[in-house]
């Protein structure tokens, strides 16, 4: 659990660093971008360390999906349905790491139920606001699929979807009414992150 706390306290500060300099004009998009997934990135390699160690194959399908979620981070700042859609890929690896971490318990189906349902209802709040509305639809399928499937795994990993399943409702509210306040883009990027850091934590804490 060393490791973790290291990683844990190297993602908190970058995070933090990331949010202090995204409003200031002195850096250039690309380099905001690079700060960006750096937090990410070193989920990743705390998820490899796990992989390495613990030798099993669901830890390394979720090493790559961070992988991928960490070029997703890159990719939302200038093409958003791009970083989108490879976000929904980076969901797909967590769902094959789950599935081969063991048995799906019955309460993922009730879970997935209710969180698409309300999903779902939010969506049909907001597709008159988004453009390409059917897309968010599907990636919220897969995003629901994941965090359901999460639930039948240790307590990281459900909290960790959970979180995700936030964060990305709040981008979807900010996407469609273009409003998003400091404190709202600070709310998006903490459960983003900790749903990231728990997921890679669950590799080395099993």
């Amino acid at each position: 659990m060393g490791v973790a706390v290291v990683v844990l306290f190297l993602v908190v500060v970058m995070a933090g660093y990331y949010l202090i300099v995204k409003g200031d004009k002195a850096f250039t998009p690309k380099q905001k971008a690079g700060l960006k997934i750096v937090p990410t990135s070193l989920c990743a390699l705390l998820a490899l360390y796990g992989a390495a160690t613990g030798g099993k194959a669901a830890f390394w399908f979720l090493f790559l999906g961070l992988c991928v979620c960490a070029t997703a981070d890159w990719l939302l700042e200038f093409e958003f349905i791009k970083g989108m859609a490879t976000f929904g890929v980076g969901h797909i690896l967590y769902c094959i790491g789950y599935v081969l971490a063991g048995p799906v318990h019955w309460r993922s189906l009730i879970i997935f139920i209710v969180l698409f349902g309300a999903v779902f209802f939010l969506y049909t709040r907001l597709k008159s606001k988004l453009d390409q509305a059917p897309l968010y639809l599907c990636y919220a399928f897969v995003l629901c699929c994941m965090a359901a499937l999460a639930s039948s795994r240790q307590s990281f990993l459900m909290v960790g979807g959970f979180l995700f399943v936030i964060s990305d409702c709040m981008i979807g509210i900010g996407v469609a009414t273009q409003n998003r306040k400091r404190w709202y883009d600070i709310a998006i990027l903490v459960t983003y992150y900790a749903a990231q850091f728990l997921i890679a934590l669950s590799t080395v804490a099993p």
